[in-house]
């Protein structure tokens, strides 16, 4: 096989991260102050900006790291873009999960090759890309949009970012809870949905034992709602609940400070394993707040836990 043409036994979508640049590949160029751009090889195409352009034909046949330059002598570094700079860039119609959240999503439900992951809703394939990445050919995930002009989206930046369909990708248009089938074989689920409380009788039953459920909101009172319904339901032991934070870092010479701009709050991860069928969880202690019981007292609500 030649450089110019996918070789059989690679994963989908390796051929598309290495080797020179090709038509059609996604290159991403930094000029001098950091700014990046995204553009597609097209031969005869031109990239213009304010100080000059460049010709497409220049990149094409070229490997990844060169420094190519405008008709005024601006310099660009050319790269494929990494998986987080495409997700950031790509067409949107639902606002994504974030690269940080996505990553999150990928170790803490143990997202593993093979594996069979159910996703709600597609959004616009943000981290659908992540989930792809990591159960790989030989897996499946099986996502659910309402929308069709999101589905729409997903498949298009799904696809774009793969060099074309991920045999382990399945897209269903329509709702989780009518469409999920109840096999009791389904490893992870992720929910992106505004009420993923209401799918928690649907992943009990198409979860195995011992699958992840895993479920991304916005707000603490979703979170809340997600977490004291978990624990209601009884088929799930007791849920974890987390969101992280990202804060790049200014290195020049001694000048070593935490940038002004940090990637906050983007949303809540809660995480709850199925249990065995017929299997009641033990009894969590918790500590009582005080006052939560009329007949508690001071000194019974200040007792610690046994």
């Amino acid at each position: 096989m030649t450089d110019d043409q996918p070789t059989p036994d690679l994963p989908v979508g390796a051929w598309h991260r290495r080797g020179l640049f090709r038509e059609g590949d996604q290159v991403q160029l930094t000029d001098p102050k950091g700014r990046l751009h995204t553009i597609t090889l097209t031969p005869g195409k031109q990239f213009h900006t304010h100080k000059g352009w460049l010709e497409h034909d220049q990149l094409i046949g070229q490997p990844e790291g060169v420094v190519v330059s405008t008709t005024t002598g601006v310099q660009y570094l050319a790269f494929r873009p990494l998986a987080s700079d495409y997700v950031l860039s790509m067409p949107r119609g639902a606002t994504i999960i974030y690269p940080k959240d996505a990553g999150q999503i990928v170790q803490m439900a143990d997202i593993f090759p093979g594996a069979h992951v159910v996703e709600a809703g597609a959004g616009s394939g943000g981290l659908t890309i992540s989930l792809l990445r990591a159960v790989g050919d030989a897996g499946t995930v099986d996502s659910y949009e309402l929308r069709p002009d999101f589905a729409q989206i997903a498949r298009a930046n799904v696809e774009r970012f793969f060099g074309g369909a991920h045999p382990a990708w399945q897209l269903h248009q329509g709702d989780l809870r009518q469409l999920c089938p109840s096999t009791g074989l389904v490893d992870r689920m992720v929910l992106d949905m505004v009420d993923p409380w209401t799918c928690l009788e649907v992943a009990a039953t198409a979860l195995a034992p011992g699958g992840v459920l895993c479920a991304y909101v916005a707000t603490a009172t979703q979170l809340s709602r997600v977490v004291e319904d978990l624990r209601a339901h009884g088929s799930f032991a007791e849920p974890s609940a987390w969101e992280s934070f990202v804060r790049g870092w200014h290195l020049e010479g001694l000048a070593v400070r935490p940038e002004h701009r940090m990637v906050a709050h983007t949303g809540f991860l809660v995480t709850a394993r199925r249990l065995a069928p017929g299997t009641t969880p033990p009894v969590r202690r918790r500590r009582p707040a005080p006052g939560a019981y009329p007949e508690q007292t001071p000194a019974a609500a200040e007792m610690p836990p046994q």
